[in-house]
């Protein structure tokens, strides 16, 4: 299995440059074809993703007064994003 592995590698070569990291976050090593200015593993950034996504039920929108939040956020999904405005546009 390993032998495969070498063997892909070994042809396999990156088209322009490749510029090697470490995660700010974690402090784990990997490689982009962009030169980051502030570099984040992939297992950070779903880390980061899903926090977005969590919402906190025990919190109340700052600006329309509905229960859930967006974790570390002060206000819900509709007043965050904008889509209160989208909606009375629609009207």
């Amino acid at each position: 299995m390993m032998v495969i592995a070498m063997s892909i590698f070994r042809r396999w070569k990156p088209k322009g440059k490749m510029y090697s990291f470490r995660c700010f976050q974690c402090g784990s090593a990997f490689l982009s074809s962009f030169n980051l200015e502030a570099p984040i593993c992939g297992k950070c950034i779903q880390k980061a993703k899903s926090l977005d996504s969590t919402i906190d039920n025990q919190k109340l929108c700052t600006k329309c007064g509905n229960r859930g939040v967006i974790y570390g956020k002060e206000m819900c999904y509709g007043c965050y994003f904008g889509f209160e405005k989208k909606e009375e546009a629609l009207r």
